[in-house]
């Protein structure tokens, strides 16, 4: 560092004090500060302004790395180009602290500490705990300020836009502004508070949250044991790798496939999506032997959807798991009830989207989507006529009142455009209408529902992605007695003694999720993983990796200090 105090000036400065000691008028409070910062060699706020202000002006000013240098420089306006993170001692103020600690346990969110230069910061800072000079208070700074407001972004709202992975995910991740709450957060000097508020808040994303770190501790003792390829495994084999088995899943030690080690492997078939059959398949195998370290990257990816979500998902809610295959209906935060569902299948899949429920219908009618009577009920009716008799359906030409039902016999299939399908099929209520007895309407453009089914037999399945997109619901009547009010509820009991279609319109709106998370964890902290059935989790874990480049050259080009 380049000597800016001469001797002499430090000897008279020494003399002024000594003076003081020994007079009746003491020295003013601003002089005994300045004559400390001259003792102590500590820089001037007019000296870390400049060196803050020539720092802005070097940083590179084309980036795609959050925050770009326009948003720094507001900030730092706003603040009138003085230090933020340090006091005026020249030392990181508490609100530093609690920063670079918070950076540093990223990881229990499934981020990087090191893309918010988390060790870098550190390291700076036990440097001014000694002394600092002005370009060395700037460079900590600004570090600061860009790793906060990229951890607060990807905290929140996440890494990736969940366009850049499936054009299925219709949610929009929620806003953020940063700048107004970080600088009232550094205002009190106590930013825990808003550092806590970052990250999802329900209940899902804290138990997989803590999930994750267990996941972590396994992983640094050295994993699960690999189980050797082999035949089958069920109660009575005999097999040397049956030792390996007990160990994987925690059963007590033994060299027999018994009944607690039968009940252990259906517990884990449970738990990972297969169906519960108590026997080691080549499928089993694959799920016991699946490395930590992989499990630790599914749920990263799952903690990062958790973020792509509506902040706020309404009291009550429900939520489907497409993976999961099941509905959750949650009252103040906790799950009250929950039944299993039927969501669309990999070329038909359900959209992911928020929406409301704003009314049932008892014995609803089918309009049949015009995908499906294009697809499948038109190449029917171009070799028979007759085709939709056997399904009940009918055919109607026009539109809302105008529209007239017509005899499938009297029209030419094999000239009508599948690209402009000029009629509408519908299925009349009754036993072999496909949405049962009860449908919920919602708002979306994308005619996606939940409804009920006549048939129940594919809940039965352990993989239920079976429909055209909507969501079957089993026990769907006992899900709209949950729902509704006492008055709503007498509507929909007369409604089903009558076979004609009644519409309830609710008077509480229902929010209603559909989303996609191929590892969860239940109200006991079990973690349960489910079958990436749209493959989405390879898709997004290529975009992740794209970012995290990305971030490591910005973190070359933009270091500063170095």
């Amino acid at each position: 560092m380049k000597p800016r105090k001469l001797r002499g000036v430090v000897l008279c400065a020494g003399l002024v004090v000594a003076a003081a000691c020994h007079s009746e008028h003491p020295v003013p409070t601003q002089l005994k500060a300045r004559l400390a910062a001259v003792f102590h060699d500590e820089p001037s706020p007019d000296e870390t302004r400049a060196a803050l202000l020539r720092q802005l002006r070097s940083a590179p000013g084309a980036t795609t790395a959050f925050p770009s240098r326009q948003t720094v420089d507001g900030f730092y306006a706003a603040h009138a180009h003085r230090l933020v993170w340090s006091g005026a001692d020249g030392k990181p103020t508490p609100a530093a602290t609690t920063l670079i600690a918070a950076l540093r346990r990223a990881g229990e969110h499934g981020l990087n500490p090191e893309d918010y230069a988390a060790s870098r910061l550190e390291m700076l800072d036990k440097e001014l705990r000694g002394n600092g000079s002005a370009e060395r208070l700037a460079d900590f700074d600004l570090l600061a300020t860009v790793s906060c407001f990229r951890y607060a972004s990807d905290l929140a709202t996440g890494r990736v836009h969940p366009d850049e992975v499936k054009s299925e995910w219709k949610s929009e991740a929620p806003g953020l502004d940063i700048g107004k709450p970080l600088d009232d957060a550094l205002g009190s000097n106590d930013i825990a508070p808003f550092l806590d508020s970052l990250p999802p808040q329900h209940p899902d994303y804290v138990r997989l949250r803590q999930a994750l770190v267990k996941l972590r501790e396994v992983e640094a003792a050295g994993g699960w044991p690999v189980i050797p390829a082999g035949p089958k495994m069920k109660s009575g084999s005999t097999d040397p790798r049956i030792g390996q088995l007990r160990q994987r899943l925690g059963v007590a030690p033994g060299d027999r496939f018994d009944a607690a080690l039968a009940q252990s492997v259906r517990r884990f078939q449970e738990l990972h999506g297969i169906d519960p059959d108590g026997v080691v398949s080549d499928a089993t195998l694959a799920e016991l032997n699946q490395p930590a370290g992989d499990r630790i990257r599914q749920l990263e990816l799952n903690l990062e959807r958790w973020r792509w979500i509506p902040r706020t998902l309404g009291d009550p809610h429900v939520l489907v798991n497409i993976p999961g295959f099941d509905l959750v209906l949650s009252r103040n935060g906790q799950a009250v009830w929950r039944t299993r569902v039927v969501t669309g299948k990999v070329f038909t899949p359900t959209p992911l989207f928020s929406d409301r429920i704003v009314a049932i219908v008892i014995h609803p009618p089918w309009n049949v989507p015009e995908s499906i009577a294009v697809n499948e009920y038109l190449p029917e009716l171009r070799k028979n006529r007759d085709a939709l008799e056997r399904h009940g359906l009918k055919v109607f030409e026009g539109s809302g009142d105008k529209a007239q039902e017509i005899n499938p016999r009297s029209v030419n299939w094999d000239r009508v455009s599948e690209a402009k399908f000029p009629y509408r099929l519908r299925q009349d209520p009754g036993a072999e209408n496909p949405l049962g007895q009860v449908k919920f309407d919602l708002t979306n453009d994308f005619q996606i529902y939940l409804h009920d089914t006549p048939g129940g037999r594919a809940f039965s399945r352990t993989e239920r992605d079976l429909s055209h997109g909507c969501v079957r619901v089993e026990n769907a009547l006992e899900l709209a007695n949950q729902i509704v009010s006492d008055d709503e509820k007498s509507a929909i009991l007369a409604a089903l003694e009558d076979p004609a279609e009644k519409h309830i319109a609710l008077k509480a709106k229902i929010p209603v999720h559909i989303f996609y998370w191929t590892a969860w964890a239940d109200e006991a902290g079990d973690l349960h993983f489910g079958p990436d059935v749209y493959s989405f989790d390879a898709p997004q874990r290529q975009a992740l990796d794209k970012v995290a480049q990305k971030k490591a050259e910005a973190r070359d080009i933009q270091r500063v200090g170095s």
